[in-house]
């Protein structure tokens, strides 16, 4: 009983040790405590016109080994139809900072979207007193039937396909950075009724440049005190253009931005709350820094809840 209650401990206060490299955005090297249930549910959201978008992700998380990790993860959202807009290859001169379809502010109804299982291996660890540094390694893969009509593609939501990358991790005292690339390779999409269209999405790449620094408790008492950390994290995306067949042919895409080859960065900037050890709170908002997304308007909202279960 006593060495339960110890080993308890030690994890709780360990997760409080570096809660500042808990990004609400990116995940770093570092896993789950092993013997330990994560469960997440985030909500983003943005306005376009009169339509609010709303996607919410449900993530479980274990620790299969000390350096292996499992994440399941269910997406829901009004982003997309049943099928594919009829008009989404045209544009009408008024396309502007999104579209779905040609027409800004269409009405989807909310339902499920795809899911993922990403695999996360951690093999480097370079541990020091109150630091360390760490590199991951992870695989992902997704399926769903979301009718997606842009060229910029995602596993949490609106594309099937696969992927992968890399996350270095470093924490220091109050202070933590942590860096990832990784790629995407989407799987087509096909409809077919009185006709049949063909959606090829192209590859995409990633990056992400994300800080952390613990800003109260200013010394560490106990595991149950309250963390505050701030975080600053900068996305980005590089992504190939959308090739759509009708009936076998090939159709010309002509001045669709959203269907075009793009790459932007955008700059989350964010808070996090961390209650007993067990339960964090994230915010954060995104905004653009270099070029846009064109899958969402600006500003677009975050809000992340995760509570670690203890067995």
């Amino acid at each position: 009983m006593l060495r339960s209650s110890l080993a308890a401990a030690f994890l709780l206060f360990s997760f409080s040790l570096k809660a500042q490299e808990l990004f609400p955005r990116t995940e770093p090297a570092s896993n789950s405590p092993k013997g330990a249930l994560g469960v997440r549910m985030s909500n983003e959201f943005y306005r376009e016109v009169t339509v609010l978008r709303s996607m919410q992700n449900c993530k479980f998380m274990w620790a299969l080994t000390n350096k292996l990790m499992l994440t399941q993860a269910f997406t829901f959202a009004n982003h997309h139809g049943a099928r594919l807009p009829d008009d989404f290859i045209k544009n009408d001169g008024n396309i502007g900072q999104h579209t779905h379809g040609n027409k800004k502010g269409n009405t989807y109804p909310y339902g499920f979207e795809n899911a993922s299982l990403t695999l996360k291996y951690r093999f480097l660890s370079l541990d020091g007193q109150n630091s360390h540094f760490r590199m991951a390694a992870f695989a992902e893969a997704a399926a769903g039937t979301s009718a997606h009509d842009e060229a910029e593609v995602s596993l949490m939501g609106d594309n099937s396909g696969g992927g992968g990358g890399i996350i270095a991790t470093v924490l220091h005292k109050k202070f933590a950075a942590s860096v990832t690339g990784g790629a995407i390779l989407p799987y087509r999409y096909v409809q077919k009724d009185m006709n049949e269209i063909i959606i090829e999405y192209g590859n995409a790449y990633y990056y992400s440049l994300s800080f952390g620094y613990l800003l109260f408790p200013f010394r560490y008492k106990d595991y149950n005190q309250t963390n505050l950390n701030l975080y600053m994290e900068f996305i980005g995306k590089s992504y190939d253009k959308i090739n759509v067949n009708l009936n076998s042919t090939d159709v010309l895409i002509d001045k669709v931005p959203s269907l075009e080859q793009g790459n932007y960065v955008d700059v989350f900037p964010g808070m996090q709350l961390i209650l007993n050890s067990s339960t964090r709170v994230d915010i954060s908002v995104g905004l653009p820094l270099i070029s846009r997304s064109y899958v969402h308007t600006y500003p677009f909202y975050y809000l992340g809840i995760q509570r670690y279960f203890y067995f």
